[in-house]
């Protein structure tokens, strides 16, 4: 059985999902992000299952969605992109919040998530050594690749795309796992991706995957593809997220 509570962290509304009578025990930490569009409440599943491992599981809504809603910009994955940047810069608030209240099991800390859950990971992957391991589920690690490709699609529907949003954005450089792969450093990072995703394209993910794993640093990285499967988490694949973390976090 698991318990969820329901708190904030400074300004972050989170769901926090523990195994019952666990709330205050050491545990290994998962911090899991939602999709686009999405919640920290869509992911309750995927929490519960990790719980069940034994984990503690942190839900945090991103900046513009969940209790933080907000109108999208009519700029081009402007608002998007926002969203990705606050979880960034709130990633370290929430390991603090565990991490002074004495929380995590032997320094053991997950990231996960889906979709633009998954691209937040592995940009985290490039600033955080102290995460153990990781998830990226149908999230590309080519985060500049991603922002051009929509770029270029907006212009051919004739959208109003400002000439510097690629300067706007620039922090992406920074923080794309496509272009800092070293960053990995030998810790176990699990891809999923289906190879009929309409939203971010399989092969951002499978062809970085096929440069770096032959690589020394990549010797933890594995790669499931999901064939023809669309943009959509099921069941089996949230328990291989979990079996996962179960594994490398124990």
């Amino acid at each position: 059985m698991t318990k969820i509570y329901q708190q904030m962290i400074q300004d972050v509304p989170i769901l926090e999902v523990t195994p019952e009578e666990s709330f205050h025990k050491q545990l290994p930490l998962v911090i899991f992000y939602h999709g686009w569009r999405s919640s920290k409440e869509l992911v309750l599943t995927q929490a519960r299952k990790l719980a069940q491992k034994n984990i503690r599981v942190v839900l945090p809504d991103a900046m513009n969605h969940g209790q933080r809603i907000t109108d999208i910009s009519s700029i081009p994955s402007f608002t998007f992109w926002n969203s990705i940047q606050g979880n960034l810069s709130e990633f370290s608030l929430i390991r603090d919040y565990y991490k002074d209240k004495d929380l995590i099991k032997d320094g053991k800390i997950g990231v996960g998530g889906y979709s633009m859950g998954g691209m937040t990971t592995g940009a985290l992957l490039t600033a955080h050594p102290e995460i153990t391991a990781a998830t990226i589920i149908m999230g590309t690690p080519d985060l500049a690749l991603y922002a051009k490709l929509v770029r270029q699609d907006a212009k051919r529907r004739g959208i109003y795309v400002p000439e510097d949003l690629e300067k706007l954005t620039g922090w992406i450089n920074d923080y794309d796992l496509s272009q800092h792969p070293e960053k990995i450093n030998h810790r176990p990072l699990l891809f999923w991706h289906g190879t009929n995703d309409y939203r971010i394209p399989y092969r951002q993910s499978k062809d970085f995957f096929d440069r770096v794993h032959g690589e020394s640093y990549a010797d933890q990285v594995a790669f499931i593809t999901g064939y023809k499967a669309g943009h959509l988490v099921e069941t089996r694949l949230m328990d291989k997220v979990a079996n996962f973390f179960e594994y490398y976090l124990e």
